[in-house]
């Protein structure tokens, strides 16, 4: 799983937007099943989202899960923004490259199978209005 990290600010000023945006290419995993986790983070805030992912049963809720933390620690690490102001602006999920191979079958043919992949990015973005750093979210730990 490959990650690439953009960060796009303006200003660094508060009445700025700024935006943390990560990304994770070639996942295999199908598309439409990685898009049904990812449309219940939208509009939620980092804090939340971690909730949502860590206590889902769904396979596609572990390479999300990664984006979103790598996402918040770049924010940390290289801009100084704190977890609890970030907050998801956008949880996308596309098709990427769909990998095809043959299974043997009957009378030596050969049975086309396709097995997909998805491109997973996650756009953080700073909000000051945002303030969850005295609640009770130290008690949810990273995978």
């Amino acid at each position: 799983m490959k990650m690439k990290f953009i960060f796009k600010n303006r200003d660094l000023d508060l009445n700025s937007t700024i935006r943390i945006r990560a990304v994770a290419k070639h996942v295999r995993m199908s598309s439409n099943k990685a898009r049904r986790v990812a449309h219940l983070l939208r509009n939620s805030t980092y804090i939340q989202a971690l909730a949502i992912l860590t206590f889902m049963d769904y396979r596609a809720s572990e390479p999300i899960f990664k984006v979103l933390v790598s996402a918040a620690e770049n924010a940390c690490s290289f801009m100084g923004i704190h977890k609890c102001y970030l907050a998801v602006l956008a949880a996308e999920v596309n098709e990427g490259p769909t990998l095809k191979r043959f299974r043997p079958r009957a009378r030596g043919r050969g049975y086309p199978i396709q097995k997909s992949t998805c491109h997973i990015s996650i756009t953080l973005f700073y909000d000051t209005s945002l303030d969850f750093c005295n609640s009770t979210h130290d008690y949810i730990t990273v995978r």
